[in-house]
């Protein structure tokens, strides 16, 4: 059943992405249609399971799937568009291809909670955000119908961009396991984003050479910082380089020590952000179309826009504030260039806000505390330390680009580029003074777009170098590899990981958890990312991994009080009543800052006990023999 949902969403995205009847590339065309097909038909499902427990809502989802392909479906042959360069041009986007797709694929398959015989595995980044991406994942799977309850703190609401999730939820729920119901929309999606980046930047600059360039550094981003300590740390091995390099001893972007935040693009942000595969896949596909209709005049194309952008708050709202901003340069650019006002434009935008308004409503107000934006002065700046020293900590020589550019498209033959730079710059100045949520870091997804453009432009930098003497070379290759080495060590490390996410005990009890406790059951425990009653069982934790609940402004001091009596063996204090657990959860190796009186919590029943775990049942939950939830692999 799964494999019909999945072809059903890529069917969808073909017949969408002939309607558009835009000449393609063909690689941009299958990109397409893997993010406009997932993106949509996620929609589609999460709109008919907003009304339909999922046994109606699925099958109509399929039902309208199938409808909008038959409206939709272009019986003409698709006009390609011819890649610059010819010969040359396929065989580098061949390589860049086959590399983007080893790398990202290896990647993607061990870091998608790989299962062998001996437990769950991920790594780096990963190992801690799919504890909770996996958590809602598999909470959403038990369920006979959507609730936007947020698993790892019951009794809140999810108003975590959850699009993606919801739809690996679907297929886990429909046959596939946890790990092919991570792994394929992840990979297709990091892929298709791959591609659309080319073709975005064919279409801005005309030269493939241009397009792999900037590619490759914004694959390879990464703190500016990280090269001069790699350095240092080879000296100090006393190891050959060779055997440095085959077993890094850390991530060089991720620099906490001395205050490097700009982390590598694929190792921290595509593997473990779910969200931004779809920002990304969705925001590239807008910028391609708003650069089409630019250059056409079709409103067709500006439409369409309008309408991704104002469905992207419920998929990353941190891209639809990038859409929204470049789609705002566009209209008031478009005003002076036609000299009246641009209706499409409006009409676009007009749409978007109609669309966003409901959903940016419910992540504001659904838990009563808004997202804990705030004034914050030098973005992640320490109190000790100097703006020039972060800056140049974090962003080194591509700093210096970001404020060259304008300066350098002030050419006559260039000018027409500031457009699609200045709105980026403008996000860059912003998040500068203002911290969007109360983790700051997170500003580097907003930051992350600065970069994509920015990489785009310093490839077609190179290219107009290289054209203007072949010497150039000589400055523009070392120049590259100083700015991509960072990135490049990360990537490499992130090769070398391999961290386990659950043990077989962990499997054992999140199968007896499944098999044994309502869906709806509430489980109260230590905090800690990879819970396998939430990441595993699908079930509600009290109180999940407390960084998760800082960054999504969630208070949680009621919640520690509550797991705190709780291991005590405290099970009525009011604390832990308020929030109505049927299950206590406690394990061999909690963190010591937990104080845990097994004396007073041995007069409690148990319900269940391998030699990791230790299960107690607390007063009105459902009997052991209760099977309400439905098995998945």
């Amino acid at each position: 059943m799964a494999l019909i949902l999945f072809v059903s969403a890529l069917l969808l995205g073909a017949s969408v992405v002939g309607w558009l009847k835009l000449p393609l590339y063909f690689f941009e065309a299958a990109a397409l249609t893997v993010v406009i097909g997932l993106f949509g038909w996620t929609w589609l499902a999460f709109l008919t399971a907003l009304v339909l427990p999922y046994h109606f809502a699925i099958p109509l989802t399929i039902g309208l799937s199938a409808g909008a392909c038959v409206l939709l479906w272009q019986p003409r042959r698709p006009q390609w568009r011819p890649l610059e360069g010819g010969r040359s041009g396929w065989i580098l986007w061949g390589a860049a291809s086959l590399v983007t797709t080893a790398v990202l694929g290896r990647l993607f398959w061990t870091h998608s909670l790989l299962r062998d015989s001996t437990g769950v595995y991920s790594a780096g980044s990963t190992w801690a955000d799919f504890g909770l991406h996996s958590a809602i994942i598999s909470h959403f799977a038990v369920l006979d119908r959507l609730q936007l309850d947020l698993p790892v703190a019951s009794g809140a609401k999810l108003t975590y961009p959850f699009l993606i999730d919801f739809l690996s939820a679907l297929y886990l729920r429909d046959g596939w396991s946890l790990h092919l119901s991570l792994f394929l929309p992840g990979v297709l999606l990091a892929l298709a984003i791959c591609q659309l980046l080319l073709s975005f930047s064919l279409r801005l600059f005309g030269h493939v050479g241009a397009a792999v360039g900037g590619l490759s550094l914004f694959l390879l981003m990464g703190s500016a910082a990280g090269l001069r300590l790699a350095y240092v740390d080879w000296q100090h091995s006393g190891r050959s380089l060779p055997d440095f390099l085959s077993d890094l001893p850390r991530d060089y972007t991720v620099l906490n020590a001395e205050n490097g935040q700009v982390t590598n693009l694929v190792t921290t942000t595509l593997l473990p952000q779910r969200a931004i595969l779809f920002g990304f896949g969705v925001g590239l596909t807008v910028l391609i179309l708003l650069h089409t209709a630019r250059h056409t005049g079709e409103r067709r194309y500006l439409f369409v826009s309008g309408a991704l952008i104002g469905l992207l708050p419920m998929a990353h709202p941190h891209t639809f504030i990038i859409c929204g901003v470049v789609l705002v340069a566009l209209t008031v650019e478009a005003a002076f260039r036609l000299r009246q006002p641009p209706w499409g434009h409006l009409a676009a935008g007009v749409g978007a806000i109609v669309l966003a308004v409901p959903q940016l409503a419910w992540q504001q107000l659904a838990n009563g505390g808004g997202t804990g934006g705030r004034w914050r002065l030098g973005w992640a700046q320490r109190a000790d330390e100097s703006i020039w020293a972060f800056w140049w900590t974090n962003f080194g020589l591509m700093g210096i680009l970001f404020v060259a550019l304008p300066f350098l498209l002030l050419r006559p033959a260039w000018r027409h580029y500031l457009v699609w730079y200045l709105p980026f710059l403008a996000i860059l100045a912003v998040t500068q003074v203002y911290a969007f949520q109360p983790f700051e870091y997170d500003n580097l997804k907003l930051i992350n777009y600065v970069y994509l453009m920015a990489c785009l432009f310093a490839g077609f930098l190179a290219v107009q170098a290289y054209r203007s003497s072949r010497w150039n070379l000589a400055a523009v290759l070392p120049i590259g590899l100083i700015v991509a080495i960072p990135g490049l060590l990360s990537v490499t490390h992130e090769f070398q990981q391999r961290d386990q996410f659950a043990s077989t005990s962990d499997v054992a009890l999140a199968g007896w958890v499944r098999a044994h406790t309502a869906p709806d059951a509430v489980f109260i425990g230590a905090d800690r990312p990879g819970q396998p009653v939430a990441t595993l069982a699908g079930r509600s934790a009290v109180l999940g991994y407390t960084g998760w609940l800082y960054s999504y402004n969630l208070p949680y001091a009621d919640r520690v009080a509550a797991v705190t009596a709780a291991l005590q063996g405290r099970i009525d204090d009011p604390m832990v009543r308020k929030f109505h657990p049927d299950y206590l959860l406690v394990g061999v190796n909690e963190d010591k800052s937990w104080t845990i009186d097994r004396s007073s919590l041995a007069r409690l029943p148990v319900a269940y006990h391998n030699a990791e775990w230790t299960m107690y049942r607390l007063a009105g939950a459902a009997p052991d023999s209760t099977k309400a939830s439905q098995e998945f692999r």
